[in-house]
Parts: C-alpha cells; structure tokens; sequence
C-alpha cells in the first residue's frame, strides 16, 4: 500500500492477497511474523482475526507492547506514524477505502468489537481466498465495513461489566490453553474454569470481548490450525482434520466450505501452485 515499507517474512505459510480498485484497496495478510514503519498516506481500516502481540508505536516514539484480541475492529488516521513488530503476527485484513469513503474521515479507532464489522471482515476474507474476487463482490462488504467504522469513530465505546471482566491477563490464559489443547473437544464448562468464571457469565463476557461465542471462536482456531497444517505439513487431509480438533475430515470440509468459502484440497493445491 501507499506510504507503507513492510518487510514481511519469506517463509510465509500463505502469501498475501491483494485486490485494488480505484475506489479501494485491501490486502489479507497471513499470520506470520513482520515488522512494519509506515506514516499512513490515507485512513486505513484494520481487522484481526486472530490474537496478536508484539510491541508498537502508534502515533509517538514510545514503542510499548501490545496485544490484541481476535475479532477487533482498529483505523489508522492519515498522516499518523506506526511502528509495530510481532514474532507471530496473526491473520490481518487491511483495508484503504479511498475513493469509496473520500469525504470521509474514519478518525482513530482502537480494538473494537462490531457485529456488522466482524461479518464484512470474513466475507472479505472468503472472496480474497477463493481467489475469484472483483470489484462487484467486495464492494458492498467494504461500504460495510466502512459504515462499522463510521459508527464506532462517532461515539465513545461503552464497555460492558462483562466485556470488562474478560481481563488480558484471562484472554492470554484462555487463548494459550486452547492451542495447547486444540487437537481435542473442548467445552465451554472447560473453558469458563480455566480463567475461574461462572459458565453463564463466561460466556456472555466472552462474546463482548471476542465478538463471538466461545464455540464460534473455537471453530475459527480449528480452522487457523488446519490452514497452517495444510500449507507445511505432509500429512492428509484427514491427519489434517484429527489435529486440529475436527471430528472428521468431512466435518472439516464442511466448515471450510461454510466459513472460508473453499474445500481444504482446494487451499492446499492453490498454495502449491504458489
């Protein structure tokens, strides 16, 4: 993008995909480690799908670490200078609006949880991913997430008693438990005595937090976990599907098809005509 220098690691374990429009710009980075030093050009909408920390500067020359929860809605105003670095990085969607939001200024916006910015986001994703995309397709899913944005930059947020009690330290410690048990069932009831709350609330305060219920996020994980496995990993599809917590292949082939819009045999050749 315009006014950004990014050194990205060449052991990607997905490239990076890209489709620009005069009216605007986006690009799917994969979850890897990166170092980036930019002044923003244009206003920039940013989406994690996945957890991320490293250490940053927004703004100003104090670099201060920095962790960020999956599903969180982020702007970067022009003219602002970033610095940011992260030895794992995480799955990321950037978007210039240009043309498409030209009178418009976003305005800061720091780790928002949004609905309609969380269901643009990933469909942003499936089309980049099929690989299929066009102007027509990304457009109103774009606008979409623009009008998140607009929304969020215009009021304070209001965090919720429960949104606040999904603390960073619990988010660590949850995010930490299920990869180290993803490859298994796990439950909510698992889940809510690992950071010591109550089942109801947990799952409330989840949801405020991450956007998403604990066993939509569960499946998102699954899904990341398979995707790193097919790209460099020699094992089948159903050794694929078995390590990342799916109970079959076909089961992981159905949500392949449902969230991300292509079959895992589908992901893996395209990577490796890549």
């Amino acid at each position: 993008m315009a006014g950004c220098e990014k050194r990205w690691d060449a052991a990607a374990v997905e490239p990076v995909r890209r489709f620009a429009a005069p009216q605007f710009s986006v690009e799917l980075l994969p979850k890897q480690s990166y170092e980036t030093a930019y002044i923003a050009e244009h206003a920039a909408i940013g989406f994690a799908f996945e957890r991320q920390c490293g250490v940053h500067a927004f703004a100003s020359s104090r670099i201060l670490p920095f962790q960020r929860p999956p599903n969180t809605l982020s702007c970067v105003p022009p003219g602002c200078d970033v610095y940011s670095t992260s030895t794992d990085g995480g799955e990321y969607l950037v978007v210039v609006p240009g043309l498409a939001r030209s009178t418009f200024d976003l305005g800061p916006v720091d780790t928002r949880v949004d609905a309609a910015a969380i269901a643009a986001a990933y469909a942003i994703r499936r089309t980049l991913l099929r690989g299929t995309h066009c102007h027509e397709e990304l457009e109103p899913h774009i606008y979409a997430l623009c009008e998140s944005v607009e929304l969020a930059s215009s009021r304070l947020r209001a965090s919720r008693p429960s949104a606040r009690s999904m603390t960073a330290a619990r988010l660590r410690k949850l995010a930490d438990y299920i990869d180290a048990n993803l490859h298994r069932s796990l439950g909510v009831t698992e889940l809510a005595a690992v950071v010591e709350l109550s089942e109801g609330f947990f799952i409330r305060a989840f949801k405020a937090a991450i956007g998403k219920s604990p066993h939509d996020h569960l499946i998102d994980c699954r899904l990341a976990r398979a995707r790193a496995l097919l790209a460099h990993s020699p094992y089948d599809l159903r050794e694929v599907a078995l390590a990342s917590g799916f109970s079959s292949h076909a089961h992981m082939t159905r949500l392949f098809h449902a969230r991300l819009g292509l079959a895992p045999s589908a992901l893996r050749s395209g990577l490796a005509r890549h």
